[in-house]
């Protein structure tokens, strides 16, 4: 296998099993359950919390392997505490203030409109980007095709962008299950479901922050 697909398919693995998770996964769950239902708009929150993660990673990981620093167990360790912190403030939105997170403000009595999410994609983007520090180490340490030698390789750099794409695919996937399970539920089941999942997150958030400590 040539060197450039193999870094990019081996990058799309690692991906993939970063995205998948639990604390992704239950940042996926919560923003999708908030989301209209669509698969559309279920992948546009799913390509926006990819990109922000994908961003700070790729950044982040770049910037260590030019300039030679590594990362310490300490820094994973209070990365991934925040990272858990990040998690049960967007399940407590989700669960306090779904609404406020869908349209940008509350609904009063008798206020319809059409749903528009612009508050929706800038949280999604940015949890997406905070909870990312947690995997910095961990990318830094999967990453053997760029460095051969010592020396950086360019057929080595197809690994990040098959390791964004791998986040991309592995959240799209998680976000479209739910997305497809409310669809065909009543809203009022749907809305307890929805209140359950930002539970079980900030329940998942308060464990990850505990078991580092």
């Amino acid at each position: 296998m040539p060197p450039l697909l193999f870094a990019f398919v081996y990058g799309l693995g690692q991906g993939l099993l970063h995205a998948v998770g639990p604390d992704h996964c239950a940042a996926m769950a919560t923003l999708g359950t908030l989301g209209p239902g669509r698969r559309r708009a279920t992948l546009l929150v799913a390509l926006r919390f990819a990109v922000g993660h994908a961003a700070v990673l790729g950044s982040v990981a770049t910037f260590c392997l030019l300039a030679g620093v590594g990362l310490s167990e300490t820094f994973e360790r209070w990365a991934e505490i925040f990272g858990g912190a990040v998690l049960v403030a967007l399940a407590v939105a989700a669960f306090l203030f779904p609404n406020v997170l869908r349209h940008g403000h509350p609904h009063l009595p008798g206020h319809t409109h059409e749903p528009h999410s612009h508050i929706h994609d800038q949280v999604s983007t940015t949890a997406g980007a905070l909870m990312a520090f947690s995997g910095v180490r961990g990318l830094l340490l999967a990453l053997p095709p760029l460095l051969v030698g010592g020396s950086m390789r360019t057929a080595g750099w197809t690994f990040l962008p098959g390791f964004a794409f791998g986040i991309l695919l592995g959240m799209g996937a998680v976000g479209l299950l739910f997305a497809e399970g409310l669809a065909r539920l009543d809203s009022l089941l749907a809305e307890r479901i929805q209140r359950v999942v930002a539970v079980s997150s900030a329940a998942l958030g308060v464990f990850w922050i505990v078991d580092r400590f």
